[in-house]
């Protein structure tokens, strides 16, 4: 795979990491219920699909905590 190739699922990755956690951090109906709202799971769908995209690539290993 090319570097820039490489350097685009990397951003895309950190792009999606960041996206769920600042919804989860800010977002009242997550809070409210004490679980991920629809759009929060959503995000997290992106996050792993673009970690699964990362991997299958031959990046390095990449895990999130935030499993909703």
């Amino acid at each position: 795979m090319s570097q820039m190739s490489m350097h685009s699922l990397n951003d895309a990755l950190e792009n999606a990491r960041l996206t769920y956690e600042q919804h989860v951090r800010t977002c009242r109906q997550c809070h409210a219920d004490g679980a991920a709202c629809a759009v929060a799971k959503h995000l997290l769908r992106i996050y792993n699909n673009a970690r699964r995209d990362r991997m299958r690539s031959g990046g390095q290993h990449t895990t999130m905590d935030h499993q909703g």
